[in-house]
């Protein structure tokens, strides 16, 4: 869902700005950073992936049914660029989430990193309580209005659903293993 999905990119550029903290703390400049690259494959291969799956596939129910004219957007170039202003969006998320790490830490500000993570999460989470309960039903925006749609677990959407997230979940998992274990290592003891 966009409306998450967006700040959830931020909270994983600092959570993974957290555990490679032993190597951001020496890396004096980010642009030159060793992890960067890694990064932005993930960002790109893992973390848009999901979102732009669910978005093409089902976009009514990826925007949270705020809107309808994000349904259709056959010969609709403003449409067609929201879909990719989504991914560069998420993608330069990400890499601020991770570049403001580096920078706080090399200030010696340890803790905004830890702050910076809790408010990206706490943001990627408050729009299933502001709009509790919307994710349920999936169908078009007009569908969904006139109080129709199908289950969440309805199949296709569910299945698509459960593969798109089991890949998101197991990839971002390895990746911040990896984070964690490359990080340590080229940071030095």
């Amino acid at each position: 869902m966009v409306q998450v999905d967006l700040p959830g990119a931020f909270a994983v550029g600092q959570i993974f700005a957290l555990l490679s903290k032993k190597y951001l703390k020496g890396e004096p400049d980010i642009f030159k950073s060793r992890l960067l690259g890694p990064l932005n494959l993930y960002l790109s291969c893992c973390y848009s992936f999901a979102a732009l799956y669910l978005m093409i596939g089902w976009p009514a129910w990826e925007v949270m049914y705020a809107a309808s004219w994000v349904e259709n957007p056959y010969n609709r170039p403003l449409v067609v660029g929201f879909y990719v202003l989504f991914l560069v969006v998420m993608v330069f998320l990400g890499n601020l989430g991770y570049m403001l790490g580096h920078h706080w830490y090399r200030k010696g500000k340890d803790k905004w990193v830890v702050y910076g993570s809790i408010i990206g999460i706490i943001l990627t989470f408050l729009p299933f309580i502001v709009k509790y309960g919307v994710w349920w039903k999936v169908g078009t925006y007009a569908e969904v209005e006139a109080g129709g749609g199908t289950s969440f677990f309805q199949p296709p959407f569910f299945h698509g659903w459960l593969v798109v997230m089991g890949y998101f979940f197991i990839m971002t998992i390895l990746t911040g293993i990896w984070f964690k274990k490359t990080g340590d290592r080229l940071g030095g003891p």
